[in-house]
């Protein structure tokens, strides 16, 4: 059953808590002088309990967390871990027996949240939600969106599986495909190259793509910079594992249909993203060499320039004036590459505006940005 699979899958993201893990948080709390009224609350915090269902951050963003912990506090694993450190605390003294039962006890916890967020995930009543597809609303939030369209359980599963088996870019944007053999290529890039956990590169990991801070809300730019990177790591990459690797993955890209979840901290810009093929953006300007090197040269120059505008906007005082332009300029900048992405030809009004939003920074920075690399890739 595909319910089983999402289970499976929230099962896999949120892991387990081994006996050694505890032993600290319980240590802590033994030898605390500070009076707790709620001393399993202050356990979970401290073995980071909520922490385990953010893991995934796209997932996280779409748990209600806090009927969730109203479920789990009126539970008997929550009484029972009340319980038993109770008699630890009375005791003074923690067995090893003691830390296998709570970590059974967490265990059990875990499950009743989990329980919860697969009823919800699989309510029929409400429709799609952001779980489902980010970017949709339950149907008592937008009766006048649903036009009799009707989903089985089985249908709001399959949909929410997709997002728990996305590979995170940060915290903000997911990539998904259906295409497993893209998945398991994704996932054993991020093993590889030390990115972080299975489903996920972590946002200090991103640098090393070249995806930089101010990018991050930006889906389409970090698309192209992800895409770059693979194409640049075949030429430079001395392990022939990686290399096959990020080999496969650009060449599953042609083909593969790819979506992509958007899901920054404005919750009014949560959508779905759905790419078409991507193999004639892939051929004429990352495969082309002249072409590629036409596009790396802006995206550095882009970065680079923003890099000087955001130190000079600090020597002068005037960071917020500066972020305000940047924000713009990354806003054309983002148009400009997913026309690129799309259709595979530049959006020359982005362009325009992008460099118009340039000429302002520079003269008021005092730096410079170069445009000859766009103009001859175009």
């Amino acid at each position: 059953m595909l319910r089983n699979t999402f289970r499976n899958m929230l099962e896999t993201i949120i892991g387990d808590f081994n006996p050694s893990e505890i032993k600290d948080p319980v240590e802590r709390i033994v030898s605390s002088k500070e009076k707790v009224e709620d001393i399993a609350e202050r356990f979970l915090g401290e073995v980071n309990f909520q922490g385990r269902f953010r893991r995934h951050p796209l997932v996280w963003k779409t748990i209600d967390w806090g009927n969730a912990s109203r479920e789990y506090k009126k539970s008997n694993a929550y009484k029972k871990i009340q319980n038993k450190l109770t008699e630890i605390l009375k005791k003074q003294e923690i067995e090893v027996k003691d830390l296998h039962e709570l970590s059974n006890l967490l265990r059990e916890l875990k499950g009743v949240v989990i329980d919860f967020i697969e009823r919800q995930a699989g309510n029929v009543e409400q429709g799609l939600r952001h779980i489902h597809a980010p970017g949709s609303v339950a149907r008592k939030e937008a009766m006048n969106l649903y036009f009799g369209e009707k989903f089985v359980d089985d249908d709001l599963y399959r949909l929410a599986s997709r997002l728990c088996s996305s590979i995170a870019f940060g915290e903000s944007i997911g990539i998904y495909s259906e295409d497993e053999g893209f998945m398991r290529d994704m996932r054993q890039l991020i093993e590889s190259f030390g990115f972080g956990l299975p489903f996920r590169i972590e946002r200090d990991k991103l640098r090393e793509i070249g995806i930089q801070e101010y990018d991050v809300d930006h889906p389409y730019v970090v698309l192209l910079k992800f895409i770059m990177w693979l194409r640049n790591q075949i030429d430079v990459e001395e392990d022939p594992e990686k290399r096959e690797i990020c080999l496969s993955i650009l060449n599953m890209l042609q083909s593969a249909t790819v979506n992509m979840f958007f899901m920054p901290p404005d919750k009014e810009k949560w959508c779905t993203i759905f790419f078409p093929r991507l193999d004639f953006f892939i051929n004429n300007w990352i495969q082309r060499d002249e072409v590629r090197k036409n596009l790396e040269a802006l995206v550095k120059n882009i970065d680079t320039f923003i890099r000087d505008a955001l130190r000079e906007s600090r020597r002068r005082k005037e960071v917020e004036k500066v972020r305000n332009t940047i924000n713009l300029l990354m806003n054309n900048y983002e148009i400009l590459c997913r026309k690129l992405i799309e259709y595979g030809v530049p959006d020359f009004y982005a362009l325009r505006n992008l460099m118009d939003l340039a000429v302002d920074l520079s003269i008021r920075c005092g730096i410079k940005l170069h445009f000859k690399s766009l103009i001859l890739a175009a």
